[in-house]
């Protein structure tokens, strides 16, 4: 039996999420998406936004209340190296081999890491991050570091010119991206207000307090991890994964960069994986059930459902994406391909998944007409053809099903 979350400290939090929310003015998806980010450990977030669209703004407002002083920053720029951003080395001491001589920056022990302006930072302090967040160890010389449990976000400016950008290495890792839209009218009005109203402080920084502390918030990431995920739940985002992987004809994520497929002719031609250059890899389902469980414990549920899930996918997928260039004369960006296209096709295939799913459990208990009625429900959608495989296959064992 899984664990009950406790809901621990979870008062505070949306005590804590009202106030940064009082300050950072913005709509309710982007509130209800950022303050979920905080609560999942190891996360990483990519922010994209022009200039003053508050990306800096919220990152500092959302770290003090949550995590008081715990926090690091890295303004970033071409220049910077990875000592500048990772070690300080005491010349001295090292020249008289005293203890001490390497020492980590703030980056590297802070629970709360912020690089303003990603996309600034030159190749090698970008691969030198990939050790920093997803090994999470440090090395430099004869010195290593463990990295504690963090939160990190990134943020960047698209229309940025002259920077290096992200490299796809670490752009895979970050687990969720959101683009930062403007405010409306309504929004700019109450921003103002606040400023130069009742508050008088022109940088709403310095409003923030702290809510909760760094060890408070390890007692929530520790209650987030036991919110459940049914296996149905797994099933149908696996079913999205061939969406978005699967190819009959050859296996896309081992082929040339000169390769050119052909889909003409393929009875799934009008699946969604025409759409792509390349397949997506496994990660981005990792970072959508950690956000869906983040989802679920904010509105105080022990168990994750698909909605939790359909609603993650637009914050998961699109900084991953290689989408054919002709899409973009329709969709302005990924996350519009993401809500638009994506989400359509998967949402018209669900009355179908549902039924998949029901022959499915009884095709591998060995039900010969369930597996007849499965097999011609094969040819509509290349998810339920993969389960059709799947349950057709003689390894197939009811033990091997996940609980």
């Amino acid at each position: 039996m899984p664990i009950a979350c406790t809901f621990v400290h979870r008062d505070q939090f949306l005590k804590g999420v009202r106030e940064v929310f009082s300050l950072f003015i913005t709509n309710d998806t982007v509130e209800r998406f950022l303050s979920c980010i905080l609560i999942i450990r190891n996360s990483k977030t990519l922010l994209t936004g022009g200039y003053g669209s508050g990306k800096n703004t919220f990152v500092e407002i959302a770290a003090r209340t949550f995590f008081g002083t715990d926090l690091a920053i890295v303004r970033c720029h071409q220049e910077l190296t990875t000592l500048d951003i990772l070690w300080n080395v005491n010349i001295q001491r090292t020249l008289d081999g005293k203890i001490g001589a390497i020492m980590p920056r703030p980056l590297i022990s802070a629970s709360f890491k912020y690089l303003n302006e990603i996309q600034r930072l030159n190749t090698q302090c970008q691969n030198a991050l990939l050790g920093i967040l997803t090994d999470r160890v440090a090395s430099f010389s004869d010195a290593t570091e463990q990295i504690p449990d963090y939160v990190c976000i990134l943020d960047r400016n698209p229309h940025d010119i002259g920077t290096v950008g992200i490299v796809k290495a670490l752009l895979d890792r970050i687990d969720f991206h959101l683009d930062l839209p403007y405010l409306g009218m309504e929004d700019t009005t109450k921003l103002l207000r606040i400023k130069f109203g009742g508050k008088q402080k022109e940088d709403l920084r310095e409003l923030a307090t702290p809510v909760l502390d760094t060890h408070r918030m390890d007692e929530i990431w520790r209650d987030v991890e036991k919110v459940s995920v049914p296996l149905e739940v797994v099933m149908k985002l696996s079913m999205i994964s061939i969406l978005l992987r699967k190819c009959i004809k050859v296996d896309k994520s081992i082929t040339s960069a000169k390769f050119r497929l052909q889909c003409e002719g393929c009875p799934y031609s009008g699946e969604v994986c025409n759409k792509l250059e390349m397949p997506l890899g496994h990660r981005w389902t990792d970072s959508t059930i950690k956000l869906a469980k983040a989802c679920a414990w904010r509105d105080g549920k022990n168990e994750v459902d698909f909605s939790d899930i359909l609603w993650s996918l637009p914050r998961t997928i699109p900084h991953r994406l290689d989408l054919k260039r002709n899409l973009f004369l329709k969709f302005a960006n990924e996350t519009e391909w993401v809500e638009q296209e994506l989400m359509e096709n998967i949402e018209a295939k669900l009355s179908l998944w549902d039924e998949a799913l029901s022959l499915f459990s009884k095709a591998i208990e060995g039900e010969q007409e369930a597996s007849a009625s499965l097999a011609k429900l094969r040819e509509k959608c290349l998810a339920v053809r993969e389960l059709h495989t799947w349950a057709s296959s003689r390894e197939t064992d009811v033990a091997k099903l996940p609980e």
